[in-house]
């Protein structure tokens, strides 16, 4: 059996911005060996307690994937940080892990942001089929799963601070040194990502 070939991959519903998990597991994300704590963690569930090993496995996996989206720098940061600072920094993770958020989020947020500033359930849908036409691995997969995906997504943006019902807001932090962070790291798209800049 051929092995997809797609950029694009539907563990976003995994659990949004996973604000909490990241809190809780702050002594092993800035530890030496975070990777093989985290492997333990999946059995010892001694800070993210999560009741059944599979879902822990599942949430420690993208939590996992998206901590060697950065360099290891990044966490004494993120941990300076306060809590709506933290959660547009988690953002900027997704968008950085998942080729698809970080697609919807420029091909369909950022341009609804700069038109009408509202953003629908519909408006995804429509840049997801899209996709989908194009891509035989995201057409295979389920309603349900789209769905997920479509809420996961807006829900991500409503704990980011940059949704509030229907309409996009401009991002509320005001440090430069969040910003600075992000500019000093060739990472100008997000605050673009944030409706800061365009």
């Amino acid at each position: 059996m051929n092995k997809s070939t797609s950029k694009y991959d539907a563990n976003f519903t995994a659990g949004g911005l996973l604000i909490n998990e990241f809190l809780v597991l702050k002594s092993i994300l800035t530890s030496e060996n975070t990777l093989e704590e985290l492997k333990n963690e999946i059995e010892d569930n001694n800070l993210i307690a999560i009741k059944t090993k599979g879902a822990r496995q599942r949430i420690i996996t993208e939590i996992t994937r998206r901590y060697n989206q950065v360099p290891k720098s990044f966490w004494g940061f993120f941990y300076e940080l306060n809590l709506k600072e933290q959660k547009q920094a988690l953002l900027y993770l997704c968008l950085k892990t998942y080729p698809l958020i970080f697609d919807i989020h420029f091909e369909v947020t950022v341009k609804k942001f700069k038109t009408s500033g509202r953003l629908i359930e519909y408006d995804i849908k429509m840049r997801i089929d899209e996709i989908a036409s194009i891509d035989k691995s995201v057409a295979d997969w389920s309603d349900l799963t789209l769905k997920k995906l479509n809420i996961q997504y807006r829900k991500t943006l409503k704990d980011a601070g940059l949704l509030k019902g229907n309409e996009l807001i401009k991002s509320e932090i005001y440090n430069p040194i969040f910003w600075n962070y992000f500019k000093k790291n060739g990472d100008n798209w997000f605050l673009t990502a944030c409706f800061i800049q365009n």
